[in-house]
């Protein structure tokens, strides 16, 4: 004799695990791509320094006359990225109704968009740095080290000290938490390494990250913000309940944004790669 079991799906969802942001708060926002695709930034050349001659009777004694000179820039927006979605209503009541169309839209821009665009902005701002080494390999006795050394990097840049970001990946990053000389570093930066989360490495903030969020072969980089923009055009989120040809819900975004180094602030990134040049 068969005996049948009786089947029943919790209403309750088990949620992914997700992570905010780590790129936000980086990026400078002075320039407004408010109705246009396309910004030219403008920078002025500086003026060469010539020697004072006093005793000169002709022409001027400042030295030879150079007209100001300027370098442009052009950004022009283009990552352009959608999703889009149903939810048939006859499937959902008989699911427990656990696809509420505002927790779609919220897990799809949590666990999907949010990963994607740190992604896509830390390789840009890998692309476009500066100050690069090769063939670096860290461990926990020189982690700390090659750390300081890449902060002197940027300093001796004229690159200011203050709200430096230093991304690392998970597995880099652990080599910093056994570094015997870790105990010398910050107080509050040693216990928030300990704990996974944010710390402080010579005055630079230091993000731990997944290892997947880093570009190919990078050891870790170092940020100083303001030195890139990242411009979001258009960021459409919306639930549509009366679609016509979806008896339920249909869930879509639409999210234009791209991320650019500013040229004449590209020595404020630093990025040290595995690999060779």
């Amino acid at each position: 004799m068969a005996i049948n079991l009786s089947k029943k799906a919790s209403d309750k969802v088990c949620e992914r695990f997700r992570q905010d942001s780590v790129t936000e708060g980086l990026f400078s926002d002075t320039y407004d791509w408010t109705g246009v695709a396309t910004v030219q930034v403008y920078t002025v050349d500086n003026l060469p320094l010539q020697t004072y001659d006093k005793l000169r009777t002709s022409g001027s004694r400042f030295g030879t006359m150079t007209e100001v000179g300027d370098t442009m820039q052009e950004m022009t927006v283009s990552d352009d990225k959608a999703f889009n979605g149903s939810i048939d209503r006859g499937h959902n009541d008989s699911q427990a109704m656990i696809k509420s169309a505002s927790s779609v839209l919220r897990r799809t821009t949590d666990e999907v968009l949010i990963p994607y665009v740190d992604k896509y902005r830390l390789g840009k701002l890998a692309d476009g740095a500066g100050i690069k080494d090769y063939e670096v390999e860290l461990t926990a006795e020189n982690v700390v080290q090659k750390i300081f050394e890449a902060g002197v990097k940027m300093s001796n840049a004229m690159v200011p000290k203050r709200d430096r970001v230093l991304f690392m990946g998970e597995t880099e990053a652990m080599k910093l938490k056994l570094a015997a000389s870790l105990a010398g570093l910050e107080t509050v930066g040693a216990q928030a390494l300990v704990n996974g989360a944010v710390g402080v490495i010579d005055s630079t903030q230091v993000r731990v990250v997944p290892d997947d969020y880093m570009p190919e072969d990078v050891a870790f980089m170092i940020v100083k913000t303001g030195c890139a923009c990242a411009p979001k055009k258009i960021e459409t989120y919306r639930i549509i309940e009366d679609d016509k040809d979806v008896d339920g819900a249909v869930v879509q975004g639409r999210f234009l944004h791209d991320c650019f180094v500013l040229k004449t602030r590209k020595n404020g990134i630093y990025v040290a790669y595995t690999c060779e040049e």
